[in-house]
């Protein structure tokens, strides 16, 4: 049986990477430094609200009946998983924002503004 994959260290909590793929036919094996994305990145219980969700085909008061949970509760974890969902701003772009704005080539305004645009 195969095991579910990890997002966080069960040590430390902090956020994994996959730094192997192989392939059981043929061995071949890609190595690097891989971030899960999308579905994939969730946690296994957000996993388990979008199955639910899925299953009951989109019908949030299907939901609360199976879930046995609340209408808000329903929309607070959608709320969540779709801002689990949507890339976040890397620390490389808002490094260089950074170094814009003390440089003066950037104000604050244009700085959030541009992060405004991205979102």
């Amino acid at each position: 049986m195969k095991k579910q994959h990890l997002n966080n260290c069960p040590v430390c909590d902090s956020e994994l990477h996959i730094v192997k793929y192989s392939c059981p036919l043929c061995q071949t094996s890609v190595e690097g430094d891989f971030k899960l994305t999308g579905l994939a990145s969730l946690r296994s219980e957000q996993l388990d609200f979008v199955m639910t969700f899925i299953m009951a085909e989109g019908n949030i008061k299907e939901v609360e009946r199976v879930l046995n949970i609340s209408y808000p509760t329903v929309k607070a974890r959608l709320k969540d998983i779709k801002s689990a969902l949507q890339p976040q701003e890397s620390d490389e772009e808002l490094m260089l924002l950074l170094e814009g704005i003390e440089e003066g080539d950037l104000s604050v305004e244009d700085a959030l503004a541009q992060i405004e645009k991205r979102r």
